[in-house]
């Protein structure tokens, strides 16, 4: 625990390898295969699709059903993660009880979570240098936030995996321009330091956690499968959001009775 909040506030990120459990893991892909049996459907009854491809397995099917409509696939998935199967991510007590040290006992789901499907050689899957602050507002840097992202196949740069650039979680939130699909970090500040990027290639089980100020962006899959992945955020719930949309909160010593308190209740909720 110690390194790892060592590495987080000094660096602005750290990586925890094996911590999810196969199951857990696993809960989520069968999450994830839903998702897209609701998507197959949807675009054989649109006139789409004359074959679902029932058999396709989990990290190319995606790609199947949309080769012949590149433009339609889906890039994220976020309020259809109100399934049982995704809690036992967004709550994971390990996540939980860093999250605690780093931010307090007030944690809320920041309503920014989602699942991301990279698919091949598609642009619009292709995240720019950004802060996830700039998306937010100029006062997004007083957010007291914990970025997790943990990758559902194994990431690598082939795939598209995340590139950090180590300590610039410590120069606030900077210009940010919008470039055709994403904000992208102002020229003048990113490539002085874009040579000091790392890859963060890991496996399915690992875990990266980071700052929300942190310098980030998602290389192209060059690979002929989806990169899935799942990312989310865990704010102090004693600040604001700086957005019209709440979260969810999942630890509270003032009001434990308004935490979501298993998967069955997390079914029953909204985005928001």
């Amino acid at each position: 625990m110690e390194s790892v909040i060592t590495d987080f506030n000094e660096n602005g990120f750290s990586i925890l390898h094996g911590i999810l459990a196969s199951e857990t893991l696993e809960a989520v892909k069968h999450e994830c295969k839903t998702l897209v049996d609701a998507l197959a459907s949807q675009r054989q009854t649109e006139g789409k699709l004359a074959n679902m491809y029932p058999d396709a397995d989990f990290e190319t099917r995606l790609i199947r059903l949309y080769e012949n409509y590149p433009d339609e696939n889906p890039t994220i998935f976020r309020p259809e993660l109100h399934r049982e199967g995704f809690f036992g991510v967004f709550a994971h007590s390990i996540l939980l009880e860093l999250a605690g040290v780093i931010l307090g006992p007030e944690i809320r789901l920041y309503p920014n979570y989602s699942v991301r499907p990279k698919l091949p050689e598609n642009k619009r899957t292709e995240v720019l240098w950004h802060q996830d602050a700039g998306y937010t507002s100029k006062e997004a840097d007083v957010l007291r936030m914990m970025n997790v992202w943990a990758p559902l196949v194994p990431v690598n740069i082939e795939n598209g995996c995340m590139e950090f650039i180590p300590g610039s979680h410590k120069w606030g939130v900077v210009p940010h321009e919008k470039d055709e699909y994403y904000l992208r970090i102002h020229d003048d500040y990113i490539k002085p330091v874009e040579a000091d990027a790392v890859s963060i290639e890991i496996l399915p089980g690992d875990v990266v956690i980071f700052s929300n100020l942190l310098f980030h962006r998602g290389l192209p899959n060059r690979a002929q499968h989806v990169r899935w992945s799942l990312d989310f955020r865990y704010q102090d719930a004693t600040q604001p959001t700086l957005r019209t949309t709440q979260g969810h909160l999942l630890r509270s010593q003032r009001t434990p009775e308004a935490v979501v308190k298993d998967a069955k209740a997390w079914a029953q909720l909204e985005f928001q």
